[in-house]
């Protein structure tokens, strides 16, 4: 089968497919979580298929140091806004039933896994298919947006966007997934901390 058509049936079944099931409420939204594990326990099982190595996927400590020295000044500007937005204006978002635990599971499965899949896989598969740098970029930016649209939350889509953006322009540049996964825990926990989204 050719190339595109495996890509383009990834992305609709592994990436739209679920964040509509949950949009539409075919899938009660209180499973996202668990409908975000089994879809990346599926994109693990085809990286595994398609022998992506670790380094395809980001998974290395080549540039390690560069990026982690790139990416910290931009997530702790990031992460300062947000307390300033937090101290003026207060929570956006009522979070408050959200426990420790939650936090951790953010932090040590969900942002690792959503890094995994909205830039480590899709660049991998896209860096495979032969697609221009630029359009990874614009397809990792959408993906990662659209999986927040089932917040129902127009601010919550353009930040997550945004911050997609960047973290896709990150990793075009230094294909390392460490330091992503280290900025999108921190920051993610902290936006939902201070009820920004």
């Amino acid at each position: 089968m050719d190339k595109h058509i495996i890509v383009t049936l990834i992305i609709c079944l592994g990436y739209i497919l679920p964040v509509l099931l949950i949009y539409w409420q075919l899938v009660p939204f209180s499973w996202r979580f668990f409908l975000l594990i089994f879809a990346a326990l599926a994109i693990i099982a085809i990286a595994r298929l398609y022998r992506f190595s670790a380094t395809e996927l980001g998974f290395t400590r080549q540039n390690l140091k560069q990026s982690l020295n790139a990416i910290a000044l931009p997530t702790l500007a990031s992460a300062v806004m947000m307390v300033i937005y937090y101290t003026k204006q207060g929570a956006r978002i009522d979070n408050s039933d959200y426990t420790w635990i939650f936090y951790l599971f953010f932090v040590l499965i969900s942002s690792p896994l959503q890094e995994f899949l909205y830039r480590g896989f899709l660049f991998g598969i896209l860096t495979r298919a032969k697609l221009r740098v630029w359009l990874q970029v614009v397809l990792s930016t959408f993906l990662y947006g659209l999986v927040h649209l089932i917040y129902r939350d127009p601010p919550t889509l353009i930040l997550t966007s945004l911050i997609g953006l960047y973290w896709g322009c990150h990793y075009t540049k230094y294909r390392n997934l460490y330091s992503i996964i280290i900025s999108h825990s921190l920051l993610g926990a902290i936006a939902i901390l201070v009820g920004l989204v």
